[in-house]
């Protein structure tokens, strides 16, 4: 007998909290033929809708990206509304998104949109991103132009999307490679709750109702790099296995089994939305991960997926991936290593104020104005955050002795800066600073 109670939950707001309206000057866009492997949107086991967030990432082909178009934010919106029967309705998301050029570029648009089944992504006044196109349903772009009338008047390119989906422009914080290097957009974790950007105060009974079946995002974070795992595939990692964090919703239950030794349960967090280890498992050895699906009766643990440890040629520890810092079991002083040699200590200074980076999200308030970094051998540091909706990156310095990294500058707040460093050739985001407004509330997504 399918479990069909209610999937209902409260809507609160908290009385003055601001909800800016709009979108950014910057929206992206992409054919779907270019994108091989699609993010998913968690449902239960009647098919049921049970969050507005995409888990995972879009997976692209070799050599394409997400294009541009840079906006108007006055003149354009983002607008969805019901349509269809019950007991089959769905959303119908609107863009219009409109270009101050007639140029022969913005003239082209109509060439490479109209006809075209696309994607676009649309930043919010948060920060997060949102989607406008689904693989179920065919996107309809069309694109006007106007030339203006008279010495008043004005010139423009305007693209008008038509696109249907399950829910309002669902939400997505995984990669975005475009052109000038790759993005993200504000992690929505509550999967389902009224807040953008981690915020989960406001979701009243939210993730943790038992009466919705627990969701597990696809991309789970390894030695602190991210892999997208399917349920009974395998990981390989070379070296030992010494953190590692996994996302989604109404999780009640993870556990490791490494080897021959017994179960170890990984801790869930009161949201059921993250859960954490930072156990050192030394390789050669298979660990197991498990997780339990379905609820009530029907509750079961199964197994999710296999991590493959292999020993390290190298006696620098870990080269599987180690990008996110989240090591505490590194080398003796806090930090962890790579199989160059380097190592990064997990404890860095912003703004005068010592983080660990195990958090991952660093909150600073007002202006992130300086960046203290300490290790061994390091090399490669970079700072990457938004100006006008493109990506800049600057260089950290680093010391003679290479055992310090800084930078000093001055990036507003309701900004997100990135610091990214190398990692077996290739640049890593290590941990995420989110710049917010003088008293505004941070809540730790973790």
């Amino acid at each position: 007998m399918p479990d069909c109670s209610s999937l209902q939950r409260s809507l609160a707001w908290c009385q003055g909290r601001p909800e800016l309206p709009g979108v950014k000057r910057r929206i992206y866009y992409i054919s779907k033929y270019d994108i091989l492997k699609w993010p998913t949107l968690p449902h239960d086991a009647n098919g049921r809708l049970i969050g507005s967030a995409y888990q995972g990432d879009f997976t692209l082909r070799a050599d394409a990206s997400w294009k541009y178009i840079d906006i108007i934010p006055d003149k354009s919106q983002l607008t969805s509304e019901a349509q269809g029967e019950y007991p089959s309705q769905t959303q119908l998301n609107k863009l219009v998104a409109v270009h101050p050029s007639v140029g022969s570029e913005a003239t082209a648009a109509a060439a490479y949109l109209n006809n075209n089944d696309n994607v676009f992504l649309v930043e919010d006044m948060k920060g997060a991103f949102r989607v406008v196109g689904s693989d179920k349903w065919q996107t309809k772009t069309t694109v006007a132009q106007d030339l203006g009338q008279g010495a008043a008047g004005s010139a423009s390119t305007t693209i008008n999307v038509e696109a249907s989906d399950e829910c309002p422009a669902p939400f997505y914080s995984g990669e975005i490679v475009t052109d000038d290097g790759t993005t993200s957009g504000t992690n929505v974790e509550n999967n389902g709750g009224s807040n953008t950007g981690g915020n989960n105060s406001g979701n009243s009974g939210g993730n943790s109702s038992s009466s919705s079946a627990p969701s597990y995002n696809s991309s789970v974070q390894l030695n602190g790099q991210t892999y997208n795992v399917t349920k009974g595939g395998t990981v390989n990692i070379t070296g030992n296995l010494t953190s590692m964090r996994f996302t989604g919703s109404n999780m009640s239950y993870l556990s490791y089994k490494a080897g021959t030794s017994m179960e170890t349960e990984i801790a869930i967090n009161s949201a059921g939305t993250s859960a954490t280890c930072n156990d050192t498992i030394s390789a050669p050895k298979t660990v197991k991960i498990y997780r339990m699906e379905g609820t009530g009766d029907n509750a079961v643990d199964v197994l999710w997926f296999t991590i493959n440890l292999t020993a390290s040629s190298s006696t620098g520890g870990n080269t599987g991936g180690n990008t996110g810092g989240n090591t505490s079991g590194g080398s003796s002083s806090g930090g962890s290593s790579t199989s160059s040699g380097i190592t990064y200590n997990n404890k860095v200074t912003v703004n005068g104020q010592e983080f660990n980076t195990s958090s991952y999200q660093l909150p600073v308030r007002v202006a992130l104005t300086s960046i203290n970094v300490t290790g061994k051998n390091l090399s490669d540091l970079t700072l990457m955050h938004l100006v006008n909706g493109k990506a800049v990156v600057e260089d950290l310095t680093i010391s003679d002795d290479k055992t310090s990294a800084s930078w000093t500058g001055n990036i507003p707040a309701r900004d997100v800066a990135y610091v990214k460093r190398v990692v077996d050739g290739t640049n890593k985001v290590w941990f995420e600073i989110e710049i917010l407004n003088e008293g505004e509330e941070w809540y730790d997504q973790n």
